[in-house]
């Protein structure tokens, strides 16, 4: 028995075919076009922009209360360090938290979450250099934070906050 085969011509079908590969190869770039640019838009450096400054009007009477109290508050920092009650780093993070909190009531600016490079940016006279000294022993490993002395950033605290106008 004799059995007749026709072939058809390869690729006789092929517009389909061509079709779907330029569908697939178009969602390929789309998909490599979008991740470029999201890794654009990621690494893209920011320019820090200093921020706006919001004066809080305080009468002498208010802003020497606020004084008072943070001088208190961190008085009370370094009276239970001395005592042993705290540690260095518990006590640096505590006045880093006091100098924040003062910062904040007196010029409305929440500087919890600014960088040292951001409040320099603002310009607050004394605060950068009080976060210098605090930020190492309140960050680092204890070994670095060896050659500072909590009562006298306590003290330096206490001179900014009664200089404070």
């Amino acid at each position: 028995m004799v059995t007749t085969v026709e072939l058809q011509a390869p690729f006789s079908y092929s517009w389909w075919v061509y079709l779907i590969v330029a569908a697939i190869l178009l969602a390929a770039l789309a998909i490599i076009i979008y991740v470029i640019l999201k890794l654009v838009k990621t690494f893209r450096t920011k320019k820090v922009t200093p921020p706006v400054v919001r004066h809080i009007r305080l009468t002498p009477e208010r802003l020497d209360r606020l004084r008072k109290a943070y001088i208190s508050k961190v008085h009370d920092i370094q009276v239970a360090y001395s005592a042993g009650r705290i540690d260095k780093r518990d006590g640096y993070q505590r006045l880093s938290a006091e100098i924040r909190g003062f910062v904040h009531e007196a010029t409305g600016i929440n500087v919890e979450n600014y960088t040292i490079k951001e409040v320099k940016a603002m310009g607050i006279r004394k605060l950068d250099e009080l976060m210098e000294e605090y930020y190492v022993p309140e960050f680092a490993e204890d070994e670095k934070g060896k050659d500072k002395d909590l009562v006298k950033s306590c003290q330096a605290a206490m001179g900014v906050i009664k200089s404070w106008n």
